[in-house]
């Protein structure tokens, strides 16, 4: 298999057919960031509204997304893992997911103040960093150049299959959220995003994670 065989619509339709018994695992362990989100959208944190942000997105983002690609990965090579267990070992690796999580986003960032394409380029090459963190138990500059070697020469079929997932995903969540924000108060079309992101969470986390297993797969096949 090569990377031009590996196919973004294909690889929705597989999303939707192994997501039966994957999808209430996952919204259990990403249902600390569906109050986490509830919360920050009240905006009357006052002075703690800073510390409140930075550990959610420095400190529960990583630790989440690590428990949830960690159970995804494991679910779909059958060796199954309890939702406790995906959480453990997110735990266990939490220095390193925040390590990887900062350096790929603040090189991410860099790249958009450059310019807009150095900063996509950036994203999608370290698309993937977490994912060795979690599931390899690499150091965070081995996950940070795992993810850019697993995504050489294969930026544009990564960008085109996120691109996908996100445009599917998201068009329901805005069309809703502007019936929502017709009807009622902005809080509520907040909160409503939040519940609708959250409900959506599983799809797009199995749908990369099955990209990020083809991709190895396809790496693999060429050494």
């Amino acid at each position: 298999m090569t990377s031009s065989r590996i196919s973004a619509t294909n690889l929705l339709r597989e999303t939707f057919d192994t997501m039966g018994s994957l999808y209430a695992p996952l919204l259990t362990i990403n249902f600390p960031n569906l109050i986490l989100s509830a919360i920050n959208s009240l905006d009357n944190l006052g002075s703690a509204g800073v510390a409140f942000n930075i550990i959610y997105w420095f400190v529960a983002v990583p630790l989440l997304s690590g428990a949830m690609i960690f159970y995804t990965y494991r679910s779909l090579t059958r060796n199954q893992v309890t939702v406790g267990q995906s959480f453990n070992q997110a735990n266990r690796r939490l220095l390193p997911l925040i390590l990887v999580y900062i350096m790929s986003s603040g090189l991410a960032l860099a790249g958009f103040i450059a310019l807009i394409i150095p900063g996509l380029y950036v994203s999608y090459r370290l698309i993937f960093s977490l994912y060795a963190t979690v599931i390899d138990n690499s150091s965070a500059l081995d996950s940070l150049s795992s993810s850019w070697e697993l995504t050489k020469g294969r930026w544009w079929l990564v960008f085109r299959a996120s691109f996908l997932i996100i445009f599917v995903v998201s068009v329901p969540i805005v069309l809703m959220i502007l019936l929502i924000s017709s009807t009622a108060n902005l809080l509520a079309s907040k909160l409503a995003g939040n519940l609708l992101g959250f409900l959506a969470g599983p799809l797009i986390n199995v749908y990369l994670v099955l990209l990020y297993q083809r991709l190895r797969e396809s790496a693999a096949t060429i050494k």
